[in-house]
């Protein structure tokens, strides 16, 4: 047969389809393969159909009746195989093919096996032998089978129970005991339940089985009531376990949680005693970790071992009496004491007293101020270090007892601060310009302001040497351009003092820009720190006039030895040569370096008349050596002047036209007249400032006479200035002009060496004085910062004042702190008085401190070895007297005050539990048992305690 052909109807190709067969309906031509039993699978085969059949579905029937004639179709048995189910047993079944055509074949009948089922006897499963009261059994066993070899699945099998208990020798059923589980009552051994059995039931499709009755279970609480003895046997007393050894105890414990564990939920509810187990479970874990840390101390780091130890002691502290009882002969408590050492140690101690006198020794009182007596921050640093690292040897409490620590902190907290400090410097170098080292320096100064008296005598002098020269790097610079521009320019008034030469002359002019361009580069308060800036400016002028005239000079000296000039033109230009010179004012005039060569050559002039000469020629001649008198002012006043040129002129205007000819030097009437007239316009000027009657009106008319009086030519000037400084002579004062350099210099000397040279109100006066001034004045105030600097400090001295008058009595420690922060200047504002007193207390408590510690050690002495000393309750007494009477700050000093409080703690708990003690009668053992329970809840300590306080208890 073609194989291929057998798919589904869906697949084939309607051309390939083959006609129905005649005849073929009903033909037993489908054989089927596969056994006859329940769950076995039978398989239709249709290798006999007719050739190209294509089937398209299958369909299993039951046969009903002695044939097939009457068939009943098997729901969902549409496929070529079909598994068998449960109904089928006993039954017939067959198949039927259907093609495509609708043609039917089918298979012979097929008989199914019936079942014949077996069952085993079941089984009561129980977390032991027994049953207890309130435990879940549950059956087992009972397996179901089909002898003819059916392989049955568990969901065709429906099982039903019958529990059953005995009543005498028979067994009679349990009501409503109809489940694979039963839960035995609780009251069942009250009822008479003490044996059970159970029997099971299986049906699989029609056919039914029954098992036989189950072994017997009996009802007992013997696992329960087995386990409460052996966990009795734990305890001796409820305060003491029974133990011979923590290891066979461990093992014990272990091995009774191990057997609890095992049993049924019911029994361990029975067991009412369990808690025993559990604690001591837990006691042992916790003795035996202990025993564990303790063994393992010297594994510890060092600066981990006072926190262990600690840790080991606290934990033995917290073990009550029966957890005690597991520490066999004290073995781990005196293990423990062995490694604990108390800070009662008499050096110990001493050393504490030795390193509080060294830290109070690293401080030194001076004039009112305190200061380190290391004078290095090195040395200092170097003690510190050292006191620390004999603190770090001390047992941890007594490190707490050490004193003044606060003097250690703050003294690396001043050496860090002057470290920082001198890293400023590494900003400063001599290579950078004046302004910028000024400005550097002006930075660092504010940071060296910050620093309290204490460090600034840690700074080393060399960086305050190097502070003052970079703040003084432009005041350098300012006072070498002082010193030159008074070279230049100092106590000038009619002419200049550095007497120029043909030589010299360029090395003066390069100086005075040099300094000009210098003076450009100064910050702002620099440059109003240079005197005679406005002149060097003027002189800087006056060389280029001069320079113009020294060269018109020299030019006049080569046209007089040239040959062939002629006398006119020689004349002309000496003329114009001494008029210009004559223009320039008497500080210009000394600048010009060639003009005695110059003066003291006129040219010669020839008077030609053709051999006639005028009568009035000797008139003329000797008009001519007065008009030459006129050249030199100098020895004339005013007046003198006056009458002289106005003399000159008339006798001039008297002469003939061919005797003025002989009068060759009227240019120099001519420029007589012209000065005499400019100094009569000054003239009106300075009378003009005379008349005004307000000094402050009259102050700026002057500074216009004084710019005029600068402006006039040489001659002009000597003959002025009579009555020039007459005016300035005369000046009319004003009171309440105020005196900036008085100021400035007054500002300058209240500070001196870090500290303030005056008080407090000084600097307000001071202050005050400077608010008044208009914005321009203070501007000349080139000490400004310092006064505002010290107005501020004053401010912080008035505001701890008010913190010393309010504080000092009642908390001196606040006023000490705020006074360390006060700098080295703020300081010096406050009294030597208050500063001697802040001292003194300041010592006092560091003496007092004393006191304290003598009661520290007092405290640390309540326990020796871990154990409180006899006579504990007066002793406490005692130190909680004297303690209260300790002020405020001498109480700080207690650093172990808990251990006091501890032990009063204790003290009241021991007595409490005293409170509760009852002899052992008969009539009292509620009473008794509770004194028991509280006894056993002390810890060792505790219970040592009151075996001292309370023996006859025992």
């Amino acid at each position: 047969m073609n194989k291929k052909l057998l798919f589904t109807a869906a697949a084939i190709p309607v051309a390939l389809i083959v006609p129905t067969v005649a005849g073929a309906t009903g033909a037993n031509i489908v054989t089927v393969t596969g056994q006859n039993i329940v769950n076995e699978t039978l398989k239709a085969s249709i290798e006999n159909l007719p050739a190209n059949s294509i089937v398209k579905g299958y369909q299993w029937y039951y046969v009903d009746g002695s044939s097939d004639s009457t068939k009943k179709p098997i729901s969902g048995a549409t496929s070529a195989t079909f598994t068998i189910p449960v109904d089928a047993a006993g039954k017939a079944v067959f198949v039927e093919a259907t093609t495509t055509k609708d043609e039917k074949y089918k298979s012979e009948p097929r008989s199914i096996k019936e079942l014949k089922l077996a069952i085993t006897a079941p089984r009561i499963d129980s977390s032991s032998n027994y049953a207890v009261p309130g435990e879940l059994v549950q059956v087992a066993g009972a397996i179901v089978t089909d002898v003819e070899g059916a392989k049955l699945q568990n969901s065709q099998i429906t099982y039903s129970y019958q529990w059953f208990y005995k009543v005498g020798e028979s067994f009679t059923i349990i009501e409503g005991a109809t489940n694979n589980t039963y839960t035995i009552p609780k009251d069942a051994l009250e009822k008479g339940m003490k044996d059970i059995i159970v029997k099971v039931k299986a049906k699989v499709g029609s056919s039914l089985v029954e098992s036989d009755v189950s072994a017997v279970i009996s009802v007992s609480n013997e696992p329960s009531d087995s386990m409460i003895d052996e966990i009795k046997t734990l305890l001796i007393t409820d305060n003491k376990y029974n133990v011979t050894s923590l290891e066979s105890f461990k093992a014990k414990v272990t091995e009774l949680e191990s057997k609890y564990q095992a049993l049924s939920t019911a029994a361990k509810a029975n067991v009412k005693n369990y808690e025993v187990l559990k604690r001591a479970a837990a006691d042992v874990d916790l003795i035996s970790k202990l025993n564990e840390k303790v063994d393992k101390v010297n594994e510890v780091n060092e600066k981990d071992l006072s926190k262990y130890l600690k840790e080991i002691e606290e934990a033995y502290d917290k073990f009550d009496l029966l957890q005690r009882s597991l520490d066999l002969n004290d073995a781990l408590y005196n293990s423990i004491k062995t490694i604990l050492k108390d800070p009662t140690d008499i050096d110990e101690f001493k050393e504490v007293r030795r390193l509080n006198q060294a830290i109070v020794e690293l401080l030194t009182y001076e004039n009112s101020f305190v200061k380190y007596v290391p004078t290095s921050k090195e040395s200092l640093q170097a003690a510190v270090e050292t006191i620390e690292k004999d603190i770090a040897k001390l047992s941890q409490n007594y490190r707490a007892t050490v004193q003044n620590q606060t003097i250690l902190s703050d003294a690396k907290s001043d050496i860090k601060k002057v470290e920082q400090f001198i890293k400023l410097f590494d900003k400063l170098s001599q290579n950078d310009s004046p302004s910028k080292q000024v400005t550097t320096a002006k930075s660092i100064r504010t940071s060296y302001e910050k620093l309290t008296y204490k460090q600034l005598q840690l700074v080393p002098a060399k960086y305050m040497s190097t502070l003052l020269q970079a703040e003084n790097a432009e005041n350098s610079q300012i006072d070498r351009l002082n010193i030159e521009i008074d070279n230049y320019v100092g106590d000038v008034e009619d002419s200049y003092p550095i007497d120029p030469s043909v030589t010299t002359w360029q090395s003066h002019v390069n100086n005075v820009n040099r300094i000009i361009n210098e003076y450009k580069g100064l910050t702002k308060n620099s440059a109003a720190k240079i005197v005679g800036y406005d002149s060097m400016v003027t002189l800087q002028k006056d060389f280029k006039a001069a320079e113009k005239i020294i060269k018109d000079m020299d030019a006049y000296k080569k046209l007089s030895v040239t040959p062939g000039v002629a006398e006119s033109k020689l004349k002309t230009n000496y003329t114009n040569v001494m008029k210009a010179y004559n223009k320039l004012t008497s500080l210009q005039q000394s600048l010009v370096y060639n003009a005695n060569d110059f003066l003291l050559n006129p040219p010669t002039i020839t008077v030609d008349l053709n051999g006639k000469e005028p009568a009035d020629k000797a008139a003329a001649l000797a008009l001519k050596a007065e008009v030459d008198k006129l050249a030199d002012v100098t020895k004339y006043t005013f007046a003198q002047f006056e009458s002289a040129v106005n003399a000159a002129t008339t006798k001039y205007k008297n002469l003939s036209s061919a005797g003025r000819k002989y009068v060759t030097n009227y240019y120099l009437l001519t420029a007589a007249s012209k000065d005499l007239s400019g100094v009569k316009s000054f003239h009106k000027k300075v009378q003009t400032a005379r008349e005004v009657t307000d000094a402050t009106k009259q102050a700026k008319k002057i500074q216009t006479v004084q710019t005029a009086y600068a402006k006039l030519p040489a001659n002009q000037q000597h003959l002025a200035k009579q009555q020039y400084e007459d005016l300035l002579n005369n000046r009319l004062e004003d009171g309440n002009t105020p005196d900036i350099t008085k100021l400035n210099n007054e500002i300058a000397t209240i500070v001196s060496n870090d500290t303030y040279t005056v008080s407090m109100e000084r600097i307000k006066e001071l202050s005050t004085q400077y608010n008044k001034l208009s914005s321009s004045d203070k501007k000349r105030v080139s000490n400004a910062a310092i006064l505002t600097t010290a107005v501020s400090d004053v401010k912080k001295v008035e505001s701890f004042i008010k913190t010393y008058e309010k504080s000092f009595k009642s908390n001196p420690s606040t006023v000490i702190k705020a006074f360390d922060k006060l700098t080295s200047k703020q300081m010096s504002l406050v009294s030597p008085e208050i500063r001697q007193s802040i001292i003194d207390k300041d010592k006092g408590q560091q003496q007092s401190n004393e006191i304290a510690l003598k009661l520290v050690e007092s405290i640390n002495s309540l326990i020796v070895n871990g154990e409180y000393i006899d006579n504990l309750e007066t002793k406490v007494k005692e130190i909680r007297t004297a303690y209260d009477v300790l002020s405020s700050s001498e109480k700080s000093v207690v650093k172990n005050y808990s251990k006091l409080t501890q032990a009063e703690s204790d003290l009241k708990k021991v007595a409490e539990v005293h409170a509760l003690y009852v002899p052992a009668t008969d009539d009292n053992a509620t009473a008794r048992k509770a004194w028991q329970t509280a006894y056993g809840k002390l810890s060792k300590k505790l219970e040592i305690l009151y075996k001292k306080m309370y023996e006859n208890d025992l």
